[in-house]
Formats: structure tokens, C-alpha cells, sequence
């Protein structure tokens, strides 16, 4: 191992928790006890370990990771954490980081008195009153929702915020997810936000038709060949579970108002989907086995995957094999006078394989109207699908992703969820990868392996950045780190499968752009500066040191990742700081500071600094409400809903260009307000869209650019379920000479003739 140099104690972080702090290598005991000491000389406070609930003890690659959270009355204080490393064989601490709310502490009394003013006991906190108080609160919130008012799942949490008891409320809907957070001292709701939605052992190795990267170019619908490769790891042996492996469960109650992700840790009266998944493994364990062979018929359930059909694709006619229920489950939420449970669900078990030429004769066909029921009796997504997870994480095994447990329980993939309005969808959710169908025009993301890998990215992260990690100013776990890095996961597999190597269709992936930090409006767009950011890193790495490169920069990467578990507001300076600590200390592989002038030098081409007085390159836009941001009106989230006037709605936005301390936005530039080619644009008829993009200049810092936007108020196209049109106009900035732009906004509008003419 290479040695890593001492490092002294960190300086504190901003006193956004009260009290912050990070205790570098060597510098206490890594015990919670040391901790608490240190916060009590430092705040003259007297903490106790009572004050505290222990949240995870695990075992990671490169050390043990342990979590606390600050609690009064068994309910955990939002946003505090006490996170420790150790050295799994010496103890020694490696880091650990406090996020300990002083006013909660000096404020204890008051916050027993309120707790037991309202009549609140460890026993109401899990009542049924209270859950119903709460739910018919949430459904009336939900039932407001034009859009997306029908709740298909809810979970809470209960915390106190500010001296306050509340509720926070995640619910999921047909196309999004809405967070609730109410008061239980003064019932009611206190704030609300929607997001829609942008996952001992023998083996049997078998070759089969795949495709390396993609079966299609999304760009421009080529069409690449197939190859065979090796399909690894298949099990040899299967749990014997019968015609109802879950009947077990049938007895057991989840009920949403005992759902909490930490409580359930340490009560098992409470739960959450780790425990339900844990419940089912315990449960697969009592069961036989039994063989898993070409003679009795293979599956591919496999080290790194499961895959299953999704349970409602039994609904198709024509399959022409049975059906058979898995062991694999999903996670369903049903609704009986006005109480939400949850239900696990069995998927599907997919197509029997017989032999490796029954196997070998699955031919990947791309039918021009993706018709599901052929594509599962081909069985071709199946092989794909496995093939493109196996290959991820044996890329990533490789890159030193070893850790317990965590690199090698296989994830679950779903396929063929046939509800429409989950179309033309792939996506990650609680340990499972799942796949929708699509439409004519569309690529088959089953047979995308980059959609593959960008999806498990998420995976990757949920397991090994916690299932309690937060990011600032981001709500539900959506944030611009989650999809940039899941961009740059699957980025560095691209990367391990070709060597750098030229593909059709490689220099349209959306890692590869010019965006800045701080210029955009939409955690889709702020991930493209992350995972740039990320991927310029990684391509300086390769230049310098070759493939090994890659390897020190993943090994690098999934550190970080690890150190910053469980981070309660993780922030873009807080993730590259973490990164800069983690590159300080070295590993097996790398030397301590290897990467540290690429990260600093790449992040300040990105308009990027780590100084509280840097000031960035900024792209304001204003218009009547006011200045168009992530959650204003004009928004994603938030558009604009208007009837105009002569059917026609107009808006005018004045556009202000800073260049910042990094001169990231270079004058002259270039505007151009795009109409039709962004994703999912194309429902509202803009007045001038046939010239799209319109483009204008601004000659220079502090010129002002008006722009005048309209909008007939009859729809292109429907594509809500109220019979609105949502859409938006692209603002992108470019800097001369440069095809990808620095900087982007959406500005939404929300258009229903008929609602108008009532």
C-alpha cells in the first residue's frame, strides 16, 4: 500500500446546521464517544450519547462506516449527521464529519413541552388517527394537482425542523413525485414541491447475440451490429419457490404511517424498502434449491442480475410461454379507506433457455413498431439487458468497487411495464433497473447499454453514497450530482469497454457539452456540468497516465462516493471538496494528490470555484414575475398557465450575461432560444418556430437583450392529462466558435384552449 501523508484537522464548513465540522485522519479516537466530546468543548453544550439514534454500521471496501443522528423523543433533527471512517484493521479514523443542531439542543425542554402539549407519545406517533389526519391532508394537497393527482404510492418520515414536529411526505404519482411536509403541532401543510421523473456460489457461462454498445443511434436511427458474447455468472441453482413464492408475506402489514428509513434500522416495528427487501432474502433462504440448467430449462437470474418481466405484462395476449411468478418483487401501494400499505409484488420469470443454440438463435430484430409481446417471446431484451448489467459491474469490479456485500447482490431488472403513461421510459428504483415500452420512432432503451449503465449509475450510488443522502436545494433524492454522476458511471464503462475508441452516436452523449456550474434552471441541465466537469477529468487522466488513468480516476471517484455517504445537503463545493480529501489521502493504487491539479484545473474551465468570494459567470433572466429560476414560475415544475389575449399568449424575458471572475462567458455571444429539437419539446405552436432557433448577440458585459416570446393558445399536441400542452423555449448561450453551449434555460408555459373558452 502506498503511504498517505497525515493530515491535520479540517477547517469548519459554514454554520448552515449550527454547528459543522470534519476531523481529518488520525486526529481522535473513531469512536462516537470522542465525538461527542469534541462538539461538547467546542459548543459548551452537553451532549449525550441519548441525544443520538445509530443509524448504519457497515463494512465498505476501505473502511467501516458508521452514521448517528440527532434525535429528541425517538424523532430524528432534519439534516443532522455524525458520520465516521475507520480503518477496518487498525481502527484509526480516517474522517469523520458532525452536522450537530445547536438550537435543538438548547432548545430540548421547550421541544419536550411542545411534544407533550400535543399529546404526542412514541405510541401516537405510529397511531392510525394520526395517519388518517395526515392522509385526508394529503389527498386533499394531491387532488389540487392538475396534472398528477393520483397517488399510486406514500412514504414519510417524521423529523423535527426548526423546533417544529412535521411530517415530510413523499408520494409518488403517475408521472412524478410530490413532497409534503406537514406540521403535526399545527395541522397542516407547511411546504409542497413536485418533480417529475426524469436503480458460496457456481456459475454457468453461455455466448449469445448482443450488442456491444446499441442497437440503435438515437440521433439518426443507424442501425449497428450484433455480436456474441460470453452471457457470466448465470446462478446454477435457483430458490424452489412454487406457484406463490410470496405467500408468506400475505400476512404482514406496511403500512404507510410506519414507513421511516431510519427508525426501522433499530425498531422493527417500523419499515422501509431496505427492510422489506431484507425480509424477502430471509424468506428465499428457507426455500429448497433446486437446478438451474438448459435441461430443466435456464433463467437468467444471475451474480450481478435478476430478470423478470414486470408483473402487469401478464395483461399481454399472444406470450407463447407460461408465465411464471419470481421471487423478485416490486413494490406496490394500494389504498383502502383513505390508508395507504404497501405490497410486495412477484415479477415475472422470462424465457426458458433450452440450449446455447436455442440461445444463439435469438436474433435482434428491430420491429418498426416495437410490438412488446414479440419482443418477449424473442427473449433478445432479456439477453441484453443481462448482459449489458454484468458487463457494468465486473467493469466496476475491476475499478475497485469491491465493496461487502454492496458490489455483489445482484440488482432486480423489470421489463415491459406496460402503463402508458410510463412510455418510452427506462429508469432506477430502489435496487431495480426497469424498462417501459416504446413507441415507432423511439430507441428500445432494453438494447442501450449507455441507458443501462447511466440507470445503474443511480444504483451505484444509492449504494454506496446511503440511502439517507440529501443535496442542497433538492428535494425526493433528484438533484444535478444524482444525474451527472450516473452520466459519468456510465461514461467510464463506455470508457473500459473501448479503450477511447470511436462509435456512432458517442459524441451526442449529453456528458460530452460546455455547460458551466451555476447557468441553468433544471437539475437536468446542472447535471451536465457535473458530469462534464467529471468527464473532462477523467479524459485529462487517460492523457496523462494512460489506461491506468481510468483506474485511478474510478478507484478515486467511488472513494469520494463512499466518504460522502449519508450526507445529509451535499452541495457541488462539498462533493469536489470531498474528492480533493480523498485524492489527499492515496490508496492502494494511487499516490496522495495524484489528481489534484486536474480536478482544480478542470473545475475552473467550468466556471467553478471553491472560495466563498468567487463570484461566477451568470445568466439572469427576468420577466414579469419576476427572475425565471428552478421552482419560479416559468419553471419545470411551476409553468406558466395563461390564456393571452386573441388567443394568443405572449411574455417578454430581458436576458443579463455576466462573464465572472473565470471569464466564462465570452463577448460577443451568441443566444439562440430553441422551439423544437430539446427533449420533449414540441406541444406548444411558438409564433416563429418555422426559423427556429431565433438568434441573437449581445455585444457586451451589461447590454441588456430583450426577448419577445409567443405562443397560439391552441395546442401542437396534448401531452398532459388534462388535455393542456406543457412546453418551453431553450435559451442557450454560446461563446463564439463553439457548438455546445455554456449556459441554458427552459422557460415553461402551460397552455388549455378549451379551459379558456369556459
Amino acid at each position: 500500500m502506498k503511504k498517505t501523508t497525515f493530515l491535520a484537522s479540517l477547517v469548519f464548513m459554514s454554520a448552515a446546521y449550527g454547528y459543522e465540522a470534519q476531523v481529518s485522519k488520525g486526529t481522535l479516537p473513531a469512536t462516537m464517544d470522542a465525538m461527542i466530546e469534541k462538539v461538547n468543548v467546542e459548543t459548551s453544550l452537553r451532549f449525550s450519547i441519548n441525544d443520538f439514534i445509530k443509524v448504519e454500521d457497515l463494512q465498505l471496501a476501505t473502511s467501516r462506516f458508521e452514521m448517528y443522528v440527532q434525535a429528541h423523543q425517538g424523532v430524528p433533527v432534519s439534516k443532522t449527521a455524525v458520520r465516521i471512517w475507520s480503518d477496518k484493521s487498525t481502527q484509526e479514523l480516517i474522517l469523520a464529519e458532525l452536522h450537530i443542531s445547536e438550537e435543538d439542543k438548547k432548545n430540548e425542554k421547550l421541544l419536550a413541552q411542545k411534544f407533550s402539549k400535543a399529546r404526542f407519545t412514541s405510541a401516537a406517533i405510529k397511531s392510525k388517527s394520526l395517519a388518517r389526519s395526515v392522509s385526508k391532508l394529503i389527498t386533499e394537497e394531491i387532488a389540487r394537482h392538475k396534472t398528477d393527482s393520483k397517488i399510486l404510492g406514500m412514504k414519510s418520515k417524521d423529523v423535527w425542523v426548526k423546533g417544529d414536529l412535521v411530517r415530510e411526505v413523499e408520494v409518488r404519482s403517475r408521472r412524478g413525485l410530490h413532497i409534503i411536509t406537514i406540521s403535526l403541532l399545527k395541522n397542516k401543510v407547511t411546504e409542497k414541491s413536485y418533480t417529475e421523473f426524469p436503480q458460496s456460489e457456481s456459475f454457468h457461462n453461455l455466448k449469445a447475440n448482443v450488442y456491444p454498445i446499441y442497437e440503435e443511434v438515437e440521433a439518426t436511427g443507424e442501425k449497428l451490429p450484433y455480436e456474441v458474447k460470453v452471457l457470466k455468472y448465470i446462478n446454477a441453482s435457483l430458490a424452489d419457490v412454487g406457484e406463490s413464492p410470496l405467500a408468506e408475506m400475505a400476512s404482514l402489514k406496511f403500512p404507510e404511517e410506519l414507513y421511516n428509513p431510519i427508525l426501522s434500522e433499530i425498531d422493527n416495528s417500523f419499515w422501509s424498502e431496505t427492510s422489506l427487501r431484507k425480509t424477502i432474502e430471509g424468506l428465499v433462504k428457507k426455500f429448497p434449491l433446486r437446478s438451474n440448467d438448459l435441461g430443466s430449462g435456464m433463467l437468467l437470474q444471475g451474480k450481478y442480475v435478476t430478470i423478470n418481466l414486470h408483473p402487469a405484462a401478464s395483461k399481454f395476449t399472444g406470450i407463447n410461454f407460461d408465465l411464471k411468478p419470481s421471487v423478485n418483487h416490486i413494490v406496490g401501494w394500494f389504498e383502502t379507506n383513505g390508508f395507504y400499505e404497501a405490497k410486495p409484488i412477484s415479477g415475472l420469470y422470462g424465457k426458458l433457455i433450452t440450449s446455447e443454440d436455442d440461445l444463439l438463435h435469438r436474433i435482434p430484430v428491430r420491429l418498426i413498431d416495437h410490438d412488446a409481446v414479440s419482443y418477449i417471446n424473442s427473449g433478445v431484451d432479456e439477453v441484453q439487458v443481462y448482459y449489458g448489467v454484468t458487463v457494468l459491474m465486473e467493469a466496476l469490479g475491476e475499478m475497485g468497487f469491491e465493496d461487502p456485500e454492496l458490489s455483489t447482490k445482484p440488482f432486480h431488472a423489470f421489463l415491459y411495464d406496460p402503463d402508458i403513461s410510463m412510455k418510452d421510459n427506462a429508469y432506477y428504483y430502489d435496487n431495480t433497473i426497469n424498462f417501459t415500452t416504446y413507441s415507432p420512432t423511439q430507441t428500445n432503451l432494453a438494447r442501450d447499454n449507455p441507458t443501462i449503465w447511466h440507470e445503474l449509475g443511480h444504483g451505484v450510488m444509492d449504494r454506496l453514497m446511503g440511502p439517507h443522502l440529501g443535496f442542497e436545494g433538492a428535494r425526493g433524492g433528484y438533484g444535478g450530482l444524482s444525474e451527472g454522476m450516473a452520466d459519468f458511471i456510465a461514461d467510464i464503462v463506455v470508457e473500459h469497454q473501448t479503450s477511447g475508441a470511436k462509435f456512432p452516436g458517442k459524441e451526442d452523449f449529453r456528458i460530452n457539452n460546455n455547460t458551466g456550474f451555476y447557468l441553468t434552471n433544471e437539475y437536468h441541465d446542472d447535471g451536465e456540468a457535473y458530469g462534464g466537469a467529471m468527464g473532462d477529468m477523467l479524459d485529462d487522466a487517460i492523457a496523462v497516465h494512460g489506461r491506468e488513468g481510468l483506474y485511478d480516476f474510478a478507484d478515486l471517484t467511488l472513494e469520494a462516493m463512499r466518504l460522502t455517504r449519508n450526507h445529509p445537503a451535499l452541495s457541488p463545493k462539498g462533493w469536489y471538496e470531498h474528492m480533493l480529501y480523498a485524492d489527499s489521502l492515496g490508496s492502494e493504487v494511487r499516490t496522495p494528490g495524484q489528481f489534484k491539479s486536474i480536478i482544480e484545473e478542470a473545475l475552473k474551465r467550468r466556471n467553478f470555484g471553491f472560495s466563498d468570494s468567487f463570484k461566477p459567470g451568470s445568466m439572469t433572466v427576468h420577466f414579469e414575475k419576476g427572475e425565471l429560476t428552478s421552482s419560479s414560475p416559468g419553471s419545470r415544475d411551476n409553468p406558466i398557465v395563461s390564456c393571452g389575449t386573441d388567443e394568443i399568449v405572449t411574455h417578454n424575458l430581458k436576458l443579463d450575461l455576466k462573464a465572472g471572475e473565470a471569464d466564462f462567458i465570452k463577448f460577443p455571444a451568441t443566444v439562440k432560444v430553441e422551439f423544437k429539437k430539446g427533449a420533449l419539446q414540441g406541444a406548444i405552436k411558438w409564433l416563429g418556430e418555422e426559423a427556429n432557433p431565433t438568434i441573437y448577440t449581445v455585444a457586451s458585459e451589461g447590454d441588456i437583450l430583450d426577448i419577445p416570446l409567443s405562443a397560439h393558445l391552441e395546442c401542437e399536441t396534448i401531452n398532459q392529462p388534462d388535455g393542456s400542452c406543457k412546453d418551453y423555449a431553450y435559451l442557450q448561450i454560446f461563446n463564439q466558435g463553439s457548438l455546445r453551449p455554456v449556459a441554458k434555460k427552459r422557460f415553461y408555459l402551460k397552455l388549455n384552449k378549451a379551459e379558456c373558452i369556459k
